[in-house]
């Protein structure tokens, strides 16, 4: 995907908000005293959707600038306790006790050692090769490398990921995120930490733009990253003095709509008995709706022997249904013209038509509503 377009939604193009033309290329990086000052600025554009509301950054880093990255925060007595509380609570809420945890982007390993002591068993997935041996030398299982859609944590399923200050950095944000879906269990959690952008934009704080943070993220953009990528978000916060967005998320529940296929056998053949014993006993019977569910009904299920169609539509009277090729009559025609059953579609106007067809045309016979079976009124 071009740099021009959306990383969330794909929209092209996007609109320029900010250019930053002198910043570091690398924040991880401090000058040695006494040697070359051979580093450049480079120039940042901050780009939006108009769209979906993402901000990022039109250029990425280069490729392989993880692979040597180093930038740690476990030296703050106020960041530890931050994170240990947020372990806990975490490994607390989730049941995680006892169980293994993914840490995708561990760094030097502290939040691994703040999930252990919360009771979690912790595995760190990490790019850079300077960070995996701090956290070898904490005593931890931690892979070299990233997720992406074709490419979950190795060693899954887990009961849970972790992935903090991560999600700035991803270009294949959706890619990300599904493989972060497919490393954890059907009933797993995960926790997903950003930058605030909000904190950004309500306090005009330009300088919290980074050459590697290519995303920004509002709470409504987090979330509907996360919904795109079939995570649902069960909770969701600014944390560390509202720098950051803490999202607690699990696997979203889609309706399976397979079970429609199964309906589509049961209704055809409730229909078509219906009407075949109807018509066994010498009784003529009608269909009422002339609307989108008894169109697709009536030509799915290829039933014969129905007399016509009543619609009080007078747009639609006097035409034929599309495939069944049925006659739509108005409602006075069950007087001069009377059926013994009536099949009713309109699923929208039910009590409407009951009501209609008993008190107003004095219709005595057999009224089924349709659906999986067919209810007998």
């Amino acid at each position: 995907m071009s740099a021009e377009c959306c990383r969330l939604c794909g929209t092209a193009p996007l609109r320029t908000t900010v250019t930053l033309p002198r910043v570091p290329a690398n924040i991880s990086r401090l000058l040695p005293p006494g040697g070359p000052l051979d580093d450049h600025p480079v120039t940042l554009r901050l780009l939006q959707c108009d769209e979906c509301g993402l901000a990022q950054l039109a250029e990425a880093p280069a490729e392989h600038y993880y692979d040597d990255y180093l930038m740690t925060v476990s030296h703050s007595p106020q960041m530890r306790a931050y994170q240990q509380a947020q372990a806990a609570e975490f490994v607390a809420r989730h049941g995680l006790t006892g169980r293994r945890v993914i840490e995708v982007g561990c760094g030097d390993g502290h939040y691994l050692a703040c999930l252990a002591a919360a009771g979690a068993v912790p595995v760190g997935l990490e790019p850079s090769a300077r960070f995996r041996d701090l956290v070898a030398q904490r005593g931890f299982e931690c892979h070299a490398g990233y997720v992406s859609r074709d490419a979950p944590a190795p060693g899954r399923p887990y009961a849970a990921f972790v992935t903090r200050q991560v999600l700035e950095h991803v270009l294949d944000l959706r890619g990300f995120l599904a493989g972060l879906r497919a490393s954890i269990v059907a009933d797993g959690a995960g926790l997903i930490e950003v930058p605030s952008f909000e904190q950004t934009l309500e306090n005009g704080r330009f300088f919290d733009l980074f050459p590697d943070h290519v995303n920004y993220f509002t709470d409504r953009t987090l979330r509907l990253a996360c919904e795109l990528a079939g995570l649902a978000v069960t909770w969701l916060t600014r944390g560390m003095n509202g720098e950051y967005l803490v999202a607690w998320v699990q696997h979203a529940l889609f309706p399976d709509a397979q079970s429609l296929e199964d309906a589509v056998r049961r209704t055809c053949t409730a229909l078509a008995e219906f009407v075949a014993q109807q018509r066994s006993l010498g009784r003529r019977v009608a269909a009422w709706g002339a609307g989108g569910k008894g169109l697709t009904t009536l030509a799915a299920a290829q039933v014969a022997g129905l007399e016509y169609v009543i619609d009080s539509d007078p747009h639609k009277v006097g035409r034929l249904t599309p495939v069944s090729h049925l006659r739509v009559v108005p409602p006075e025609t069950l007087k001069h013209e009377p059926v013994d059953a009536i099949v009713l579609t309109a699923l929208a106007y039910r009590e409407e038509i009951i009501r209609q067809c008993r008190e107003l045309l004095g219709f005595r016979g057999t009224i089924a509503v349709l659906g999986p079976t067919l209810e007998l009124v």
